[in-house]
C-alpha cells in the first residue's frame, strides 16, 4: 500500500466529520451536473468568490500522467475552522443564504451545498488546508470510500468519517511546500506564512486524478474562467501564475478616468463644494493618491471606464460588471442596484451598459442602513447621486462622440457584435450558406414575414 502524501496526513487529529454521501448522490450531482472538467474547476473558483476571496489561484500539474499530479485552487477568502469544515461537508445544505454578513458583501453563487462534489469528476481525493483566526486546519475526503454497492440508495446507511486535523504553522508549511516553492505560486503574490501573510486562506488539493483530467485544455479553461469572472476591482484569478483578465476587457476600452487626476472639476448636476484632495501619504502611482473632497461626502476616490461594447453577459449571473460600484470602508454597499437609486431616465441606456464607475466614499459610513446595502434618504444621498450623474455625463458625452466618429462598417460590426446571434448573426450566416453553393439565384428574406405581392 502506498503511503499517503504529506499534505493529507500532516497535523494532529482532533476529531472526525461525518459525511453522509451515497454513490447515487455523487452520480447525480457530480457526473450529471459537472460533466466538463473545466466547469468543475470553475465551480471551485465560484466557491472562492462566495468566501469573499480577492485573489484565487489555480495550479495545474504540467503532466497529468504523473502519479503525483494535482490540481490546486488557493484563495484568500475567509477560510474554514473546525466548524466551517463541518458545514462544508453537509451535502445538499448550504448556509450561504442565511449568512447575516455576506463575505465582501457579495451575492452568493452557491445555493445547495453540492459544488464540492464537482471534484469527484476529476479526483479520488479532495484535501483542504485552511487558515482562520491564526490557526490551521485540514480535512481530506477519499471518494473511493463511497460504498457503490448501495448505488440505488440516496440516503447512505452509514456515514464516511474523515479526520479533522489541526496543524502548526510548520506543519502547514511542510504540507504545501511543493506548491509554495514554485514560480507559478510566487507570481501570484500571495503570502501564506510569516509577517505580511494574508489573514485567512484555503488551499484545496485534488489528488489521485482520474482520466477526466486529460480532457482539460488550458486554453479552454482560461477562456471559461475569463468569461465567468465578474469585472470588479476586488476579485482576480490566476491560472498557473498568469493573471487572467475578464473577457469584457477585450471589448475595447475607450477611456479611463481617475477621479481627482483626470476629473478635477464637476459640472452640474454635481454638488457644490468639491475640491481636489490628494493624499501625500500615498505614492503617485496609487490611484487613491488622487481624489476630491466634499463637506458632506468626505474624500472621494476611484475611477470610471467606458467600453465600446456591452459589459453585460454571462458573468452577470454571478455579479454585474457595469454600472455604479460604491465602496465604503472597502465594502460594496450597492450590490444589486447598479443605478444607485438614480432613475434610469437620467442614465442613457446605450452608454450606461458600457460604463462602470468604481467609487470609494468612506464619508458615507454614518448614512448606511443596518442592512449595509443602502443609504438613508436625505441630502447626503442626493449629493452622492448628483455626483454620480455628473460623472456619468462625462462618459456619456465621450461615448456619443465615439459613436459619431465611427465609420459605417465599424458601427455595423459593433451593433452586430452586441446583438443576439438568433437576431443578427445566424440569419446572415444561413444566407451565406444558401448563396455560396449556387450563385445564380439569391434568396430574399423578409423580417418580419410579409405576404407576397405580385
Amino acid at each position: 500500500m502506498s503511503q499517503e502524501p504529506t499534505f493529507i496526513s500532516t497535523g494532529t487529529k482532533t476529531g472526525e466529520i461525518d459525511v453522509r454521501l451515497s454513490y447515487k448522490i455523487v452520480e447525480l450531482f457530480s457526473e450529471g451536473l459537472y460533466a466538463s472538467p473545466n466547469k468543475a474547476i470553475e465551480e471551485l473558483v465560484a466557491n472562492s468568490f462566495d468566501a469573499g476571496a480577492q485573489q484565487v489561484a489555480v495550479f495545474l500539474s504540467a503532466n497529468f500522467h504523473e502519479q503525483a499530479a494535482t490540481i490546486c485552487v488557493l484563495d484568500d477568502g475567509e477560510g474554514m475552522d473546525a466548524d466551517g469544515l463541518n458545514r462544508h461537508w453537509l451535502i445538499g445544505i448550504s448556509n450561504k443564504k442565511n449568512l447575516a454578513i455576506l463575505p465582501k458583501g457579495r451575492q452568493q453563487i452557491g445555493k445547495f451545498g453540492i459544488g464540492k462534489l464537482a471534484t469527484y469528476v476529476l479526483a479520488s481525493h479532495l484535501t483542504h488546508i485552511s487558515k482562520k483566526d491564526g490557526k490551521f486546519y485540514s480535512t481530506s475526503m477519499d471518494y473511493k470510500r463511497i460504498d457503490k454497492r448501495v448505488e440505488q440508495g440516496v440516503e447512505p446507511k452509514t456515514p464516511i468519517r474523515i479526520a479533522l486535523r489541526e496543524l502548526t504553522e510548520k506543519d502547514a508549511k511542510s504540507a504545501l511546500v511543493t506548491w509554495t516553492g514554485a514560480a507559478t505560486f510566487k507570481a501570484c503574490g500571495m503570502k501564506l506564512f510569516g509577517r505580511g501573510a494574508v489573514p485567512s486562506w484555503t488551499f484545496a488539493v485534488l489528488s489521485g486524478l482520474k482520466e477526466k483530467v486529460h480532457e482539460i485544455r488550458r486554453g479552454t479553461l482560461k477562456w471559461i474562467l475569463c468569461t465567468a469572472l465578474p469585472l470588479r476591482p476586488d476579485f482576480a484569478i490566476y491560472l498557473d501564475g498568469e493573471k487572467l483578465q475578464p473577457s469584457k476587457l477585450g471589448k475595447g476600452r475607450i477611456k479611463r478616468w481617475i477621479i481627482g487626476k483626470d476629473i478635477k472639476a464637476i459640472d452640474k448636476p454635481g454638488p457644490n463644494g468639491l475640491t481636489i484632495n490628494n493624499d501625500p501619504n500615498r505614492d503617485k502611482t496609487d490611484e487613491h493618491y488622487y481624489g476630491l473632497s466634499h463637506p458632506d461626502l468626505g474624500r472621494v476616490t476611484g475611477y470610471m471606464e467606458l467600453y465600446k461594447d456591452l459589459l453585460t453577459g454571462k458573468s452577470d449571473s454571478i455579479d454585474r460588471s457595469h454600472g455604479i460600484f460604491v465602496y465604503v470602508r472597502e465594502r460594496l454597499i450597492n450590490i444589486a442596484d447598479g443605478h444607485f437609486g438614480i432613475s434610469p431616465n437620467d442614465l442613457k441606456h446605450g452608454a450606461f451598459n458600457r460604463f462602470r464607475l468604481v467609487v470609494y466614499m468612506d464619508g458615507l459610513n454614518e448614512e448606511i442602513r443596518s442592512s449595509r446595502e443602502s443609504l438613508r434618504e436625505g441630502p447626503i444621498l442626493k449629493d452622492a447621486q448628483n455626483l454620480f450623474k455628473a460623472l456619468f455625463n462625462v462618459a456619456r458625452k465621450t461615448y456619443e462622440e465615439h459613436v459619431a466618429g465611427e465609420d459605417t462598417g465599424a458601427a455595423l460590426a459593433r451593433k452586430l457584435g452586441g446583438s443576439p446571434s438568433s437576431l443578427a448573426r445566424r440569419p446572415i450566416i444561413e444566407l451565406a450558406r444558401a448563396v455560396l453553393p449556387r450563385q445564380d439565384k439569391i434568396p430574399v428574406y423578409s423580417y418580419p414575414p410579409c405576404s407576397h405581392r405580385s
